[in-house]
């Protein structure tokens, strides 16, 4: 049966939006083909009817006749309904003359009264509508042929996207299912060691292809990642190691690695940072992090989970600690040494109070008398503890950055001279960055 409407405001992500239709009520059982997530107002020319047109409304008419007329055009080419999210352009409802032309041409509108990310929506919908069109054995009609032959590439990645996301939230469940899935795919994944992957984006390579999006200059605000995840699976190919790849979010992409028992991973993964590099489209700024080999698909959630923390850790400090040259083609936990550490224990309780009661004092002094310690304290210990090269790097005259150490020893009540204080300073700012 085709997804409705209403079977699509009711889903999980959909739902997370606080959706409330405020025009077309009565068309909620129209059949929703595809999604599009667009802001220019001549979406009309790119559609085929039967699309769920996403939009913040930044980019639509202030005049009732214009958006009348943005209602016509959506009208005419028989969208299934149009989702406007409150924030960026209408803080807290869509303007009265868009409802009442919506509602006079019985076009669905609805309200996401709290933001959630489109490719979220998009990835949900297009999973369920591929998911009835395989189960209803309708890849032999008109609507599948045309997405097999002119969108191959996107249908391929939101297959694996799709099996990844159902491995990871329902991993040891029905493992006999989704071994069968990835076999169906080319990708087996029984009997081998399984490595995820986690290509994480720089936030500026996201926002930027929001921006351009919200500019009217490309059709998806997550065209990075789009193309991060299709880079990554065509540097997979080029490398001959199978994986199921796709979008995890807004700034990640992933990658299931199948190897061999007993492979060395370091190989393969070299071959694919390599290729991954060298690609044209491939976003300028990203970090991969990949995780140990798991051994069955129970480990996968595990494996990805792992995977992320590196990439995130990764991404805020490039080159890591101690890599040769600042470059490393790929991370592992045991690369990011005392961050990696600290970054898996940011939201411990424990480890918030022990960098509250090293730097409180330094933290509450600076905040009344407008001074920087914290930040000559962090130049200090990044230094080594080498006074010299620490005034260097603050451009600061020696007495004066030495008299700025003192004040520190005297607020904290600690001698900076002890190798035991500077670590457990050091620990405590590291800890702070990453809680932040």
């Amino acid at each position: 049966m085709p997804l409705t409407l209403r079977e699509v405001l009711d889903l999980d992500v959909v739902r997370r939006g606080a959706p409330l239709v405020v025009a077309g009520a009565a068309r909620l059982d129209v059949p929703v083909r595809w999604v599009h997530a667009a802001e220019h107002t001549d979406i009309g020319r790119l559609l085929r009817g039967g699309e769920l047109v996403l939009s913040t409304g930044i980019a639509l008419p202030d005049s009732a006749a214009e958006l009348a007329e943005y209602a016509d055009s959506l009208v005419k080419v028989g969208v299934a309904g149009l989702v406007v999210e409150l924030g960026r352009r209408y803080a807290t409802a869509l303007p009265g003359a868009l409802v009442a032309a919506a509602q006079a041409r019985s076009l669905p509108l609805v309200e996401l009264r709290r933001e959630v990310a489109f490719i979220e929506i998009t990835e949900a919908v297009h999973a369920r509508i591929i998911d009835e069109l395989l189960v209803s054995r309708a890849a032999a009609t008109l609507a599948l042929g045309h997405l097999l032959t002119s969108q191959a590439e996107s249908l391929e990645r939101q297959a694996h996207r799709t099996l990844i996301s159902a491995i990871i939230e329902r991993s040891g469940t029905d493992g006999g299912e989704a071994e069968a899935r990835a076999r169906a795919l080319g990708v087996e994944v029984a009997g081998r060691e399984l490595v995820a992957v986690v290509v994480r984006l720089a936030d500026a390579e996201s926002s930027g292809a929001a921006d351009a999006t919200a500019a009217g200059g490309t059709g998806s605000g997550q065209a990075a990642v789009l193309g991060a995840a299709e880079a990554v699976a065509s540097a997979c190919r080029g490398a001959g190691v199978p994986a199921l790849a796709g979008v995890l979010d807004d700034v990640r992409a992933g990658a299931l690695l199948s190897l061999p028992p007993g492979a060395d991973a370091d190989v393969p993964l070299q071959r694919l940072s390599e290729r991954l590099g060298s690609q044209a489209g491939t976003p300028s700024r990203l970090v991969i992090g990949a995780s140990r080999p798991a051994q069955s698909l129970q480990d996968v959630r595990a494996a990805f989970r792992e995977a992320r923390e590196v990439a995130d850790v990764a991404i805020r400090h490039p080159g890591g600690p101690g890599a040769p040259g600042g470059y490393r083609p790929y991370y592992r936990l045991p690369d990011l040494r005392l961050r990696g550490l600290l970054h898996l224990l940011r939201e411990d309780v424990r480890l918030r109070a022990f960098a509250e009661r090293e730097l409180g004092p330094l933290l509450s002094y600076d905040a009344e008398h407008g001074t920087s310690l914290v930040a000559d304290l962090a130049v200090f210990l990044e230094s080594g503890g080498n006074k010299a090269l620490a005034a260097s790097r603050a451009h600061l005259a020696r007495p004066t950055f030495y008299q700025r150490l003192a004040l520190i020893e005297r607020v904290l009540g600690v001698s900076l001279a002890d190798a035991e204080s500077r670590a457990s300073l050091h620990v405590a700012l590291l800890a702070r960055q990453e809680g932040r």
